[in-house]
């Protein structure tokens, strides 16, 4: 019996302290609703149905930067050649008068110099690619590297 007062006495103490609490979420202090009203004070809607949207200037420096600097991402490109410098730089220069669709790429790794070509994401676009340029580069090969992307 003294179990059950005491355990109905704690409840009706929480209970009672719990309605006072302010910790207690209340409607008018709703971070969804503060939200929506600065988004609907940033929109316009004009009676002839278009929307404009007031939006910070540096959102379009943002955007303007990625363009200029686009992101790396694992990719395909088809290797065509590897040795001197001095080879690398004819084998783009007559891969150029041939292939000019393709990027290409000189990449230096000690001790080699390699010529890369293409930006490929999946390794069926890679391999087309190779299937066309393997008449005059019979020994071209697919390499798993960083790619740029493009619009």
């Amino acid at each position: 019996m003294k179990y059950s007062l005491l355990i109905l006495f704690i409840l009706s103490a929480q209970i009672t302290y719990s309605q006072n609490d302010w910790r207690v979420y209340n409607d008018q202090d709703s971070l969804i609703e503060n939200v929506n009203s600065t988004i609907e004070n940033d929109i316009l809607f004009d009676s002839e149905g278009s929307v404009i949207i007031y939006a910070d200037p540096r959102i379009d420096s943002l955007l303007s930067l990625v363009a200029e600097n686009p992101p790396e991402i694992k990719g395909y490109r088809v290797e065509i050649f590897f040795g001197s410098r001095k080879d690398a730089e004819k084998v783009k220069s007559e891969f150029l008068k041939n292939f000019n669709q393709y990027p290409i790429y000189i990449i230096w790794q000690q001790p080699n110099f390699k010529v890369h070509v293409g930006n490929f994401i999946t390794k069926l676009q890679a391999e087309k690619a190779q299937q066309e340029i393997k008449h005059s580069y019979p020994n071209s090969y697919i390499v798993i590297t960083e790619i740029k992307t493009t619009d």
